[in-house]
């Protein structure tokens, strides 16, 4: 699931997409995306393949405009997409959050976006 969403976001920020955290020399703006969880699908019959991962994409920028920009470019992308491994992308929520942790400084802006990816278990 993390290399398609990955290849599906090819065109963001210029190709600047991370899994987990960015470089701190990544240029800007850049995409950072988080599995938060994942859990196995399941109907009556036992378990259906499927895996239902929820996925934290956060969107960094030097302005407040350019990181909603990416947002918005990421959730034209992968809103309702289906293909290959992936059955179905949702949107969850979309908001805009500072930049760092409580106490650091920094100039960045973040806007961040929650998806729920349905998929086929990785191999």
């Amino acid at each position: 699931m993390e290399e398609a969403l990955t290849a599906l976001l090819a065109s963001v920020a210029g190709g600047r997409r991370y899994w987990t955290r960015a470089p701190q020399t990544a240029l800007r703006p850049f995409v950072v995306l988080n599995r938060v969880d994942g859990v196995a699908s399941y109907h009556y019959l036992g378990a259906s393949g499927l895996v239902a991962s929820r996925v934290q994409i956060d969107c960094y920028a030097d302005t407040y405009t350019a990181a909603k920009a990416t947002a918005r470019a990421v959730e034209a992308i992968l809103s309702g997409h289906v293909g290959g491994i992936i059955q179905a992308i949702f949107l969850e929520s979309h908001r805009d959050l500072p930049a760092a942790d409580a106490g650091d400084v920094t100039n960045l802006f973040r806007t961040s976006i929650d998806i729920t990816v349905h998929h086929g278990e990785n191999p």
